[in-house]
Parts: C-alpha cells; structure tokens; sequence
C-alpha cells in the first residue's frame, strides 16, 4: 500500500479516537481505558511504516491531542491522573523503540535483498564465464581440427598443382590449334580465367598459415556475375532449377580482390543450388544501397531452423548429406578478410537468401 495512503489510516485513527474520548463522559471510566489503549495501534502502525521518525511523531501528536482532555476533563491532578500520565510516557517509549526495531529490520531487509541481488549478478557471472570457457574450450579443439585439415589440404594442394599445370598447357595448345572463330569462343577466355584461379586458390592452401596478400584490381560487377552465371548453367539445367537475375543499373565499378569475390559468389551460387536438388528457382540480385553495393543470392529449398541458421558459418557444419562443411565457412573467411559482410536469412520449406554486401568507398 503506498504510504501516502497509510498516513490517512494513522491521521483518521488517532483523530477518531481523540474525538470518542472528548465526548465520551468521564464517568464511563472503562470506555476510556479501553481508548488509550487504542492510541497504539496508530503508534505502531506508524512505527512500523514510517521507522522512529514515523513513531515519536504519532506519539507526540497522540500526546498533544490526550493531556488537554487530562486536564480538562480529569483535573488534570498528578495524584488521580497517575496511570494517564504514565500511558502518555509509554506511547512516546513505544512509538520510539518500535520505529527504531522497524528500521533496525527494515535495514536488514535491505541488506539482504542487496547481498541477493550481488549473488544474483556473480551467479550471472559466473554463468557467462562458464559459457565462454565452453565457447573457448570450443575453439581450441575447432582450431585443432583446422590444423589437421590445414595439414591435409597442403598436402592436397602440392598434388593438385602438377595436373592443374597440365590442364593449363592443354588449354593453351588446344586454343592455338582451334580455327580463328573457336579461339574468339568466350568458352576459352571462362577456362583460361577460370583455371588461373584456381592456381591462385591452391596457392592460398598452401600459404595457409599466413593470411595471403590480396591482388587488387577494379571489378565490373555485371561482368563477373554474367561469367559465373554461365558456369552454373549447365548444372542448373540439370536439376531443372531456372536462374532470374535483377541486377540495378549503373553499378559503379569498385576495387578488391576479383579472385576473393568470385570464390564467394560462386560459392553461394552452387550452395543455392544444392539447396534445390528436386528444381527450383535461383533468384541473383545486385544493388546499391546507402554506400554499399549488395549481392543477393535467393533459392526455393528447403530452407533451415533458426538453430541450423546460427551454425552455417562454422567449419565442418553441414546440412547437406554429402556436405564437407567448409564452402560457407570459407565464404565467411574471405568476406571478413575483405571488410565484406555476409547476412543470412532462412525460413524451413520456404528458402534462404545469402547478401553479400560491400562497401563503396566514400566520394
């Protein structure tokens, strides 16, 4: 109950009973009794509501309010009024000690409530370190499985590149023994470019351990989605999934890493792909945006929890039945290196869209 609320009770109370005793006659010596005693119940409640200062006052005020009816109405002579004036002592004694006992608890109270609302926040505490000692503990074996694989894919990599050089010198010799017009085929320009880049993803495995310096040049965005679009044709076809694009005008033209994007979109594109394996529709949209230039890539799968949703990124997470779990979180790797951003959205049996958004620089 709010305390404005109590002080009426106390002040209506002390009132009520000061008036019974002014009109109720001397001679109905009980009934008077019966209405000092009644003083304590204000005193206490005041006591206990308002602490020391709430009970002295009441006292004093019961104390102002009684004696003129003492001398007034019974003489007012110490020998016949003894037992009043006593009771008038005890209401002040009562009103002192019981304020002084309700805050004594009323500290207490706090006190406690403070030392659980601490024990509260170190449990909280406590609870956070304990989760960050398990995302750590999480970490460092992720970190030693990253090394075995980073292990692996050295190895790998140094027996990839002999036959990626053979493919190369074929590529070569087949497009100087092709006739004029089959050397013009942008199908030679796609497995020249494309084989070079490859090389230049063997080379970062290999130079695993060190973050590989970056190669920039200036991108035609139209230009390096068209190529990509065209390598995945084919298998589009294959699984009856059917490519829309949107693509905004007047892209601006921007400098990074051509090789570091390509990986990324083509990555996403082929992750959008594998999302429809029965067919479907992959949706490749290209925007700019507050500064930023933003790539959508949006397929009808069947799409993922919000628990699948916040792993995506982590090595060796998959939800794929062949899946390696490292296409997304490669993705995730090069987009931080880049100062790109990657965002994901999903929802089951309806898709998911992958942005990958980059940042203009400012004018």
């Amino acid at each position: 109950m709010n305390k404005k609320y109590w002080l009426v009770i106390i002040v209506v109370l002390i009132l009520t009973i000061t008036y019974f005793h002014y009109h109720t006659p001397t001679s109905i010596w009980q009934f008077h009794l019966i209405l000092m005693q009644l003083y304590f119940i204000p005193i206490l409640l005041a006591a206990f509501q308002f602490g020391i200062k709430g009970g002295v006052i009441s006292a004093l005020a019961i104390t102002v309010f009684y004696l003129p009816h003492v001398f007034l109405q019974w003489g007012g002579l110490v020998e016949t009024n003894l037992l009043r004036f006593l009771q008038v002592l005890l209401f002040n004694v009562i009103g002192y000690l019981t304020g002084l006992k309700a805050e004594g608890e009323r500290k207490e109270t706090e006190k406690y409530r403070k030392l659980a609302e601490k024990l509260k926040e170190l449990n909280e505490q406590q609870k956070q370190q304990s989760e960050l000692l398990l995302e750590m503990e999480r970490k460092l074996r992720m970190a030693d499985r990253l090394a075995i694989i980073g292990e692996l894919t050295a190895s790998l990599a140094h027996e990839v590149r002999n036959p990626l050089a053979s493919i190369r010198g074929s590529i070569q010799i087949l497009k100087e023994q092709a006739p004029e017009n089959l050397k013009a085929s942008e199908f030679f320009t796609i497995l020249e470019h494309e084989t070079q880049r490859i090389n230049t993803v063997v080379d970062n495995y290999l130079n695993f351990a060190r973050r590989p310096a970056q190669s920039k040049s200036t991108i035609n965005l139209y230009e390096v989605l068209d190529i990509l679009i065209k390598m995945i044709e084919s298998k589009a076809r294959k699984q009856n999934v059917s490519i829309q694009t949107a693509f905004e005008e007047n892209l601006p033209l921007f400098d990074s890493d051509p090789n570091a994007l390509k990986q990324v979109l083509m990555n996403l594109l082929l992750n959008g792909l594998q999302a429809m394996p029965e067919g479907g529709r992959l949706i490749v949209q290209a925007r700019q945006d507050n500064g930023q230039l933003i790539i959508s890539i949006i397929d009808r799968g069947k799409g993922m929890t919000e628990e699948q949703l916040e792993k995506i990124f982590q090595p060796f997470y998959t939800t794929k039945k062949e899946g390696t779990g490292l296409g997304l979180s490669i993705v995730k790797r090069i987009a931080d290196e880049n100062n790109w951003q990657i965002k994901a959205e999903s929802k089951l049996n309806e898709g998911s869209r992958f942005d990958l958004i980059i940042p203009l620089p400012s004018a």
